[in-house]
């Protein structure tokens, strides 16, 4: 009997079209899918609890030996519409950011834009939830996923996209999650399994967006155009390239210790079979560490 593989995927709409073949049955018996937020997935991999997540970027750096799935991730070039830093007030006026308790990544994309992007000096504290509670505390806060998206702004509040500042500064695009594993979990068949998960969450997209349900209402209007048009699922070359700069610029600011080697899972025989033209897949980096 093949073994079970733990997989944990983030409880958000743009996870879906990543995960829609194997909750479809794609994967067979072999995957057992869970869902938690990004920074509960990252703590269940710390813990041996999952051998495969859609793992916050940033984790790369503190979760030591994982290995990246080629061709895959949750990122965005521009706006993407669902990690914002929200603000009562102008940026150079705010002194204080509560930061998402959900997140990893972006809490620290957020510091790395105040710090080379906006040229503030904050202080950055562990906020709540509830976006009202943590502006009545903070100037800002960080608020990521369906809650970002989807959540009317509190009146006179200000929302900075976070990939969308990330891109202007950098002129690259930002990857917020990876499928990652611990060495020996990836092999061919996953892989395969993984985009061909893929490939039938691009052709679903509508009916992805038209069924995901929010706080017990649907909002296909916003799902629709944020994942047709804001998320990307590719994993390439200015990906990688992206994964560095923002790795080297956590590391300049302790925000973790030092920039990790990005190491792709060995998924041989050759290259990626999926074209990197393609909507659906991206090519398969030819660096395996910097």
């Amino acid at each position: 009997m093949v073994p079970t593989i733990r997989t944990g995927a983030v409880s958000y709409l743009n996870t879906r079209p990543l995960v829609f073949g194997i909750d479809q049955g794609s994967g067979g018996d072999r995957l057992e899918l869970s869902y938690d937020v990004p920074s509960v997935l990252a703590s269940r991999m710390a813990s041996g609890e999952v051998d495969l997540a859609l793992l916050p970027v940033i984790e790369l750096a503190r979760i030591p030996g994982l290995v990246i799935v080629p061709g895959l991730a949750i990122g965005s070039l521009g706006n993407c519409r669902s990690v914002l830093l929200v603000a009562r007030r102008p940026l150079d006026e705010v002194r204080s950011v509560a930061l998402d308790p959900e997140s990893r990544t972006s809490n620290a994309l957020a510091r790395v834009l105040c710090a080379e992007a906006w040229g503030i000096s904050p202080a950055f504290v562990d906020g709540p939830r509830d976006l009202a509670l943590a502006l009545a505390e903070h100037d800002a806060a960080v608020r990521i996923g369906d809650k970002a998206l989807f959540e009317p702004l509190p009146l006179g509040a200000i929302a900075y996209d976070l990939g969308g500042a990330w891109t202007s500064r950098t002129t690259l695009p930002f990857v917020f999650a990876v499928w990652a594993a611990r060495p020996g979990v990836v092999d061919r068949k996953l892989y395969e399994v993984l985009h061909a998960s893929r490939r039938a969450g691009a052709a679903a997209v509508p009916a992805i967006a038209a069924d995901y349900t929010w706080n017990g209402r649907q909002y296909p209007e916003i799902a629709l155009p944020y994942l047709r048009d804001a998320m990307r699922y590719r994993l390439g070359d200015p990906e990688v390239a992206a994964m560095r700069r923002f790795l080297a610029a956590a590391a300049q600011l302790g925000i973790i210790d030092t920039a990790p080697p990005i190491t792709f899972a060995d998924v041989k025989p050759g290259h990626s079979a999926f074209s990197s033209n393609s909507s659906v897949d991206g090519e398969i980096p030819q660096e395996q560490t910097p």
